[in-house]
């Protein structure tokens, strides 16, 4: 939606006394369109990111805390990006391996990954489900289908829905360390999450996060000590408080 046409929608839904309580957006391209609409409409702005704009421009911003927000009165710290899993009954010993690839942040191996996920093969000689990534490199996915005993899924065979419905029922996940929106979304089902090794090419705000992560106990813990990460509902319940009582 263009400026002008925010500015024509929200003088019309004003007018019409159809007003939201308050409007929520994400994406850099969004942050004019959202302040537009909530000025006209005289609503609070809330913001699912660190904006790119002044913070004080925003009734609220909801911000990962390895973004390192600034302590102020309108930002909310969550833990990792807000994610729309939810976890379900898990399938007994339900097994998951979530593979990534190659990005700017870390040294993709396809050799060294495999060697990795034969291991845990190796150690967990049950029936295994193996989804790969949009990133997954051709010749990793060929190395992938060649395993006994595993169950390759192919991103381009999914759709929106497969890994959330799938995360929800699964009891333990393994995921590659570059994948870093999977790694949230599998704690936030309720899985328990270990991670394979992707070497990074510097100490960043990613990896950060990861160790936060890995320190307060929701990384490698077994499946019946499984930290719950739920965020969403954590903020959606200040945000309830905030601009609904």
């Amino acid at each position: 939606m263009k400026a002008w046409q925010a500015a024509s929608y929200a003088w019309k839904q004003r007018q019409t006394k159809a007003s939201p309580k308050f409007i929520v957006s994400a994406g850099h391209h969004t942050h004019f369109t959202l302040l537009i609409l909530a000025k006209i409409m005289r609503v609070p702005a809330i913001v699912l990111m660190k904006p790119s704009l002044p913070l004080s421009w925003f009734d609220l911003c909801i911000i990962p805390e390895h973004d390192a927000p600034l302590a102020r009165h309108n930002i909310i710290e969550s833990i990792g990006p807000l994610n729309r899993m939810q976890p379900a009954k898990k399938d007994i010993e339900s097994k998951l391996i979530l593979v990534g690839g190659p990005s700017k942040h870390f040294s993709w191996n396809d050799e060294h990954v495999f060697a990795q996920v034969e291991n845990v093969l190796q150690q967990d000689n049950g029936h295994w489900i193996i989804a790969t990534s949009r990133r997954t490199p051709i010749k990793m996915v060929a190395l992938l289908q060649e395993l006994a005993n595993v169950t390759v899924v192919l991103a381009s065979e999914t759709d929106a829905n497969w890994l959330p419905s799938r995360l929800a029922k699964t009891e333990n996940c393994w995921v590659t360390q570059d994948s870093i929106s999977m790694i949230y979304e599998a704690l936030t089902a309720g899985c328990s999450v270990k991670l394979l090794a992707v070497p990074c090419h510097h100490e960043n705000r990613l990896i950060l996060g990861l160790e936060k992560l890995q320190a307060a106990g929701y990384l490698g813990a077994s499946s019946g000590s499984v930290l719950k990460l739920a965020e969403a509902n954590r903020c959606v319940a200040i945000v309830r408080q905030r601009f609904l009582s």
